[in-house]
């Protein structure tokens, strides 16, 4: 059985966009959430039909070659590859005009009871329109590096959950984490600075009037950051961003 594959085309925004006037990292995600739902409304498995039910993610992979500037044409595809009882991923890929790949991103997802909050069996009518491979187990992938007691950290800083922060599914949405992950590197860095990999690791949900801290430890001889959110002493999530020079 092939998965079905979506595509998409988006001109890139200019309020999609940092300072650089190339797509922003949190956005990246947001595009990628956006092909994932049409793809589901084009096989009437969308919101109209989980009644309640909503997809989370759980981990990304992002390996980013080329940010988009605005104005540019990006074609998104996206494919729901394999699915087991409780568990899928899914993968993206954005093409500039050319073809070539720009960014490429490997997720896994999980289905949630929005009213109990709790992480169900992904209902297999859903799973079918999909036409994915079923697997008994999902390989993950490494994951991002903890912060260890022995790292030193650059930058803590307290965030307050906004309103404007929560979605339709009530937690904070998951482009607000890397918000705050890279917001204390400051303008400097990442105006010279190309994030190339990101591996993040969603591990408790954030919700409305919580207060987050985000911690950042920075590796500078390999160029890479190892990043953290926290609520009181409960890890939210981890990160690991490798870095070029621009």
């Amino acid at each position: 059985m092939m998965s079905q594959v979506y595509d998409t085309n988006h001109v890139i925004k200019y309020y999609e966009c940092d300072m650089t006037t190339k797509l922003s990292i949190p956005m990246i995600l947001n595009l990628a959430i956006l092909a994932s739902n049409l793809q589901a409304e084009s096989l009437s498995i969308g919101d109209d039909f989980v009644h309640g039910l909503g997809w989370i993610v759980l981990q990304y992979d992002i390996q980013i070659k080329r940010r988009p500037i605005v104005g540019e044409t990006v074609k998104i595809e996206t494919v729901a590859k394999e699915f087991t009882s409780y568990f899928a991923n899914r993968d993206f890929n954005f093409y500039d005009e050319q073809g070539e790949l720009l960014i490429e991103i490997h997720s896994l997802f999980a289905m949630m009871d929005m009213t109990k909050r709790k992480m169900i069996r992904i209902p297999d009518e859903m799973a079918a329109g999909y036409e994915p491979d079923v697997v008994k187990r999902i390989k993950r992938g490494p994951g991002p590096e903890s912060i260890s007691s022995d790292d030193e950290i650059l930058h803590d800083q307290m965030y307050a959950v906004r309103y404007t922060d929560i979605d339709f599914n009530h937690h904070v949405n998951n482009s607000r984490y890397f918000e705050w992950m890279i917001d204390g590197l400051g303008a400097d860095f990442l105006n010279s600075h190309e994030a190339t990999q990101i591996q993040i690791r969603f591990e408790k949900e954030v919700g409305q009037n919580d207060i987050v801290t985000s911690q950042i430890v920075l590796d500078s001889e390999k160029m890479r950051t190892k990043h953290r959110i926290m609520v009181d002493d409960q890890l939210s999530a981890e990160a690991t961003i490798n870095w070029i020079e621009a």
